[in-house]
């Protein structure tokens, strides 16, 4: 096991489970026998999921599991009637709260039948198993482009056939070279002065709430990118930032002066060496453009810091600072882990999910949401998540941090409407019945958010 991974292992509170939390909805029928049977069949080729942490002489170990029973691993939940959105939110965060069982293999299947027009999976995995591309390559290997695969799985992406990719001697050297600016990078932001203080600074307290909103297409935030010449990720940034502020001034907050700073997730990892799973990411401190109230500049302030980061070593410093934390005692490891979260009020995740439709079992899969787990002193994270042409929004808290979480997601759909129009003020010769048309989407999709919640 790296030591980064057991960073991430040991980072388990009572205040933040370091637990992946995701919700998978399909539709048609359930057919039990046939998912756990397809899932038997494919997760092991994982071998972290037959695997549990095992501490000798304080070096962690992936162990096998000589007792491993996949049906430990996969609950069956039969309701009586349909949940409404309110009440499957409720469940859902109960089950986040809930810590995994560190005598077996640290994730956990919950299967819910009668949800929405189908059932739905919610799978939980600690993240020192693997980050949130690792956990898309599982969930693609899980599943087909299809609904009618056989009992074998699909060789197309599976572990076993996958080749690594070795550095070349060029980059090894470039690697060595840069040690020095790493190291520079982990005592800068060692060294930060802490954000805005907030409402979002508050102490955790441990009580959590999972929140999510009907998805957007991906289509009208792509062309927001496209008009500004930005990416999806700048505008995602952009309104975050948009909604922290609205929500914070609504709760009496002044935020013309400093601005948040958010810990915004980096892959580092070739897409082709993420069967490998494990943790290959950083963490980016980005200023967050919440001093800035016009909607399009705060997008192009959002782009030029995000530019400003992509040129620094600020994601090679943080995944180096994790490897470091892991080699520390817990103590040491906790106090370290607090003093660089202190800089910071909020997480941000963006997870490229698979770009059509999967079938798992014979059902389609209709909507991929992802919660991110928060560390150290941190309890708002945001996650953005793309699945077959729609981009999913979910929030999770602390609720001694953020009152009305609710609230704080209606706001974030809002920004996204603000910046679809504030960016067409860019264009020169937009068709107006293009213009019309967009905005009457996005308009859509934010009254049936604020309807749901």
């Amino acid at each position: 096991m790296t030591r980064r991974d057991f960073a991430w292992h040991r980072m388990d509170s009572d205040k933040n489970l370091m637990v992946i939390n995701s919700f998978l909805m399909f539709e048609g029928k359930l057919d039990m026998q046939r998912l756990v049977s397809t899932i038997a069949h494919r997760l092991p080729n994982y071998p972290r999921f037959t695997q549990k942490v095992v501490t000798r002489l304080g070096l962690p170990r992936w162990t096998e599991d000589t007792q491993f029973d996949i049906l430990k691993h996969i609950e069956r939940t039969d309701l009586v009637e349909q949940l409404s959105p309110y009440e499957l939110q409720q469940k859902l965060t109960a089950m986040a709260h809930v810590s995994l069982e560190s005598e077996r293999p640290l994730w956990h299947m919950s299967v819910i039948d009668q949800v929405g027009t189908g059932y739905a999976i919610v799978f939980r995995v600690h993240h020192c198993i693997t980050d949130g591309l690792g956990l898309i390559h599982v969930l693609n290997h899980l599943t087909d482009d299809n609904d009618s695969h056989g009992e074998s799985p699909s060789m197309n992406g599976h572990p076993h056939s996958a080749k690594i990719v070795l550095q070349s001697v060029c980059s090894r050297l470039a690697r060595s070279l840069s040690l020095l600016k790493v190291a520079a990078h982990v005592t800068r932001l060692s060294l930060l002065w802490p954000d805005a203080k907030t409402q979002l600074k508050a102490p955790l307290t441990g009580e959590k709430q999972l929140v999510w909103l009907p998805p957007l297409e991906m289509e009208l935030v792509r062309s927001m990118a496209k008009r500004m010449g930005v990416t999806l990720n700048d505008v995602w940034v952009a309104a975050v930032s948009g909604a922290l502020r609205e929500y914070l001034i609504e709760q009496g907050e002044q935020l013309d002066g400093r601005a948040l700073r958010a810990a915004v997730t980096f892959n580092l990892r070739e897409k082709t060496n993420a069967f490998q799973l494990g943790n290959e990411f950083g963490l980016v401190a980005l200023e967050l453009p919440t001093n800035v109230d016009n909607p399009r500049l705060r997008l192009k302030e959002a782009n030029q810091r995000m530019n400003a980061i992509k040129r620094s070593h600020q994601p090679q410093a943080t995944m180096a600072f994790l490897s470091i934390a892991g080699c520390l005692p817990r103590p040491l490891q906790r106090f370290a882990l607090n003093l660089f979260t202190s800089k910071g009020s909020v997480v941000l995740t963006n997870i490229e999910g698979p770009t059509h439709s999967r079938y798992l079992a014979g059902s389609k899969m209709t909507d991929l949401i992802c919660w991110v787990p928060q560390a150290g002193r941190m309890g708002v994270g945001f996650a953005f998540i793309s699945y077959a042409g729609q981009i999913q929004l979910a929030l999770f808290v602390d609720t001694d941090l953020v009152k009305f979480p609710d609230r704080l997601m209606r706001l974030t759909y809002e920004a996204f409407a603000q910046l679809e129009q504030a960016t067409k003020l860019s264009v020169v010769d937009k068709p107006s019945a293009e213009v019309t048309e967009s905005a009457i989407q996005i308009a859509s999709a934010s009254r049936a958010a604020s309807m749901l919640s």
